[in-house]
C-alpha cells in the first residue's frame, strides 16, 4: 500500500510538474503576443500619423491646383480679349489699307 502511495504522490508530483511547464510555455506565448500587439499598435499610429500628413498634404495641394486653375481661366480669358483686340487692329488696318492705298 504504501508503494502504491509513493507511485500516487509520483505521479501527482510528476502532473504538477508538466502542469507547470504548460502554464510557463503559455506565459511566454502570452508575453510575445502581447508584445507583437504592442509592436503593431505602435506601427498603426505610425501609418495613421503619416496618412493624416498625406492627406493635409493632398489637400494643399488641390488648393494649389484650384488656384492655379483660376490664374490659368484668368490668363486664357485676357489673352482672347487680347487676340480679339488684335483682330479689329488688323480688320482697321487692313480697311485703312483699303481707303489708303
Amino acid at each position: 500500500m504504501a508503494e502504491e502511495n509513493v507511485q500516487g504522490e509520483q505521479d501527482i508530483v510528476q502532473i504538477f510538474k508538466e502542469l507547470k511547464e504548460k502554464i510557463e510555455k503559455i506565459t511566454q506565448e502570452k508575453m510575445e503576443l502581447e508584445k507583437k500587439l504592442h509592436d503593431i499598435k505602435e506601427h498603426l499610429k505610425e501609418v495613421q500619423t503619416k496618412e493624416i500628413e498625406l492627406r493635409d498634404l493632398i489637400a494643399e495641394f488641390a488648393n494649389k491646383e484650384s488656384q492655379l486653375n483660376a490664374q490659368r481661366i484668368s490668363i486664357e480669358k485676357k489673352l482672347q480679349e487680347i487676340n480679339n483686340k488684335l483682330e479689329k487692329l488688323s480688320k482697321v488696318q487692313k480697311e485703312l489699307k483699303e481707303i489708303w492705298g
